[in-house]
């Protein structure tokens, strides 16, 4: 196997992709690339194992990336049950679909896999104590977004950080993200990030108490042309330079980042009771203006002496 690799289904769908190479053409995967763990891997996330993918040259950060058109399942929930039975792509490792289903967010809260938007599933293995690692590989993936953003003239300094995960572009929400880890005694030994960030389409949500209003980037800066194939490489540099970022300095840099960035800080906010049974009804747990977020990632309201570390925000105007 060449030294990074990707590999897809639809090649199609990554013309116009910057960085791949240009001097050589999809070829079908060689059989010695598609024996054990590889094409584990591509059925694990929801790939026909009865399909003969494409290879070509990847991204040297990167050893692997695998693209599907579509995928059956949550590619998430797919890579966190094959790191489970003690198997394990190279990583980094990093696998989208175009489009799917059962794709989810936090808490199995669906997600609408969209054609035109971004569904991408990364894997780490930091194999670090989880003590030295902090609150870093939560808040991760989501500084990861916005640090992509920045790097489109439209956007540049405009995203915001709603607690705990969200991203949000004038107050409507672009991208959400969780984060999964699997764990060998104190050690974190794989981090998976689940990343979704509406691109050329607004998902249509029905309202709701807890719903935060969407975007997509097509809407909220009509005048930048982005598109995934552009998108992709900008938030796969980032995530590489965000965990290097932990790995090498520790989560506070990557706090004061999450601080800067939040988009609560001094704002009015209710929090209420996390509940997954439908049939009761919610709780609030606390109300205020947002005077902090604190090493763990709690939250200080002014009129309250007690953090709030838990429940689901919503902004007060």
């Amino acid at each position: 196997m060449s030294k990074s690799q990707i590999i897809t289904d639809a090649p199609n769908l990554l013309n116009g992709m910057p960085n791949l190479s240009q001097k050589q053409q999809w070829q079908p995967i060689e059989n010695e690339d598609w024996l054990g763990t590889t094409k584990q891997t591509w059925m694990a996330i929801g790939g026909n194992p009865e399909t003969t993918p494409m290879a070509l040259p990847g991204l040297d950060s990167w050893k692997q990336i695998m693209v599907l058109a579509s995928s059956p399942i949550s590619q998430v929930d797919g890579l966190r049950e094959m790191l489970q039975s003690g198997k394990s792509p190279p990583t980094p490792f990093a696998c989208l679909a175009f489009t799917g289903d059962g794709f989810h967010g936090n808490r199995g809260r669906s997600w609408k896999a969209l054609e035109g938007n971004l569904h991408l599933t990364t894997l780490f293995s930091p194999n670090r104590p989880a003590q030295e690692l902090g609150i870093g590989l939560s808040i991760l993936p989501s500084l990861a977004v916005v640090d992509a953003l920045d790097h489109f003239e439209g956007l540049r300094k405009t995203a915001q950080i709603k607690w705990v995960n969200d991203v949000l572009l004038a107050g409507k929400k672009v991208s959400g993200v969780i984060t999964s880890t699997i764990t060998k005694g104190e050690n974190v030994e794989h981090a998976i990030f689940g990343i979704g960030v509406n691109i050329a389409t607004t998902p249509s949500l029905t309202p709701g108490k807890f719903v935060q209003v969407p975007t997509c980037l097509r809407e909220a800066s009509p005048d930048t042309i982005i598109t995934q194939q552009v998108f992709l490489p900008r938030i796969l540099e980032s995530l590489i330079n965000r965990h290097t970022q932990l790995l090498n300095q520790g989560p506070d840099p990557l706090l004061s980042d999450y601080i800067h960035h939040s988009g609560v800080i001094g704002r009015n906010v209710e929090i209420w009771e996390e509940s997954s049974n439908k049939t009761i009804d919610p709780v609030m747990i606390a109300q205020g203006n947002v005077e902090n977020i604190l090493p763990d990632l709690s939250i200080k309201l002014k009129n309250q002496s007690k953090p709030i570390c838990r429940g689901r925000l919503i902004l007060v105007n």
